[in-house]
């Protein structure tokens, strides 16, 4: 009997919570932008081509991280959109994919941007790398958890939208693409400009995310049976840069939407800044050792004129 209720015990440990609290922190060196969408529902001709550009800075990226099983994420999600009701935001669900076995919708190379880009903000705010429910807006404003930090989550998540980073002020900066295919399978072409006042060491990474509109299941734990925005596959982008601009091009094949026929393609563009080089810690190691005992010297020579 003990044997049971200690094997009992270690599957209970194994199995995923949902968070419950969280502070509202900024993740300083790092952002997304553009959220651009084409979306392919009713496209079935392999020659058809759909474009879609503007000022990458005028819509919000706002991303969701959840699971079917996660009661408390249901609350979280739909103050989310009565907050974003209005706003000209895009709306990006990520689904818990590794070690999951109760939800359908998410994807190992999902859940390896999440922990890349929130991995460790998210682990010190609730010792997950992936935690249930998490929001993100703009790339670098994360929250975790459910418990309201003011009156309401829907008055947190509207005064965090409200926040944007000081690079959404990059008025007139475009970013577009073009697909030409189906609901399968076709090629981008793609561009983003590049600011003039841009940080010269600035990391930029091109992603592609393929969004289902909705998808069904009532087996889910949290009795939701509908899902909104679901990110299916998230596909880095080639890219080359000519000063003035990002661009590429490639073949994609899409992956199959969950059901229906409702898939959407939204690209985003995520900056981030480097961290310090072994080189440059190796010369602060340097000076600090090199500086050290001149200061030593300096202290012993006060001494002695002191002792005079």
């Amino acid at each position: 009997m003990r044997k049971c209720l200690t094997l009992l015990l270690f599957v209970a440990l194994l199995l995923p919570t949902p968070v419950q609290a969280g502070i509202p922190v900024e993740i300083s060196n790092q952002g997304v932008l553009g959220g651009q969408m084409i979306d392919l529902a009713g496209v079935s001709n392999n020659s058809t081509t759909l474009s879609v550009g503007g000022d990458m800075t005028a819509t919000q990226v706002v991303e969701v991280y959840t699971a079917t099983w996660c009661e408390n994420c249901v609350g979280s999600e739909h103050a989310l959109m009565d907050a974003l009701e209005g706003q000209d935001a895009t709306v990006l669900v990520h689904h818990r994919y590794i070690g999951e076995l109760q939800d359908p919708f998410g994807s190992q190379e999902g859940d390896d941007r999440w922990i890349g880009l929130y991995g460790e903000t998210s682990k010190e705010m609730t010792n997950l790398e992936r935690a249930a429910p998490s929001i993100v807006f703009d790339g670098y404003r994360f929250v975790a958890g459910s418990t309201p930090q003011g009156e309401s989550l829907e008055s947190d998540y509207a005064g965090m939208f409200a926040d944007k980073h000081a690079y959404r002020s990059w008025n007139g900066v475009d970013s577009n693409f073009t697909w030409t295919g189906d609901n399968s399978s076709g090629t981008i072409t793609w561009k983003m400009d590049i600011h003039p006042e841009q940080p010269e060491d600035l990391i930029w990474v091109h992603r592609l995310m393929v969004v289902e509109h909705s998808g069904y299941f009532p087996d889910g734990g949290n009795g939701l049976e509908h899902y909104d925005h679901i990110v299916r596959a998230v596909i880095d982008l080639d890219a080359v840069e000519d000063g003035t601009e990002w661009n590429g091009e490639q073949a994609i094949t899409l992956p199959s939407a969950y059901d229906g026929d409702d898939l959407s393609l939204v690209i985003v563009h995520e900056w981030k800044m480097p961290e310090p080089t072994l080189e440059s810690e190796e010369e602060e190691g340097f000076l600090s050792g090199f500086l050290a005992p001149l200061g030593l010297i300096a202290l012993g020579a006060a001494a002695l004129t002191r002792r005079d």
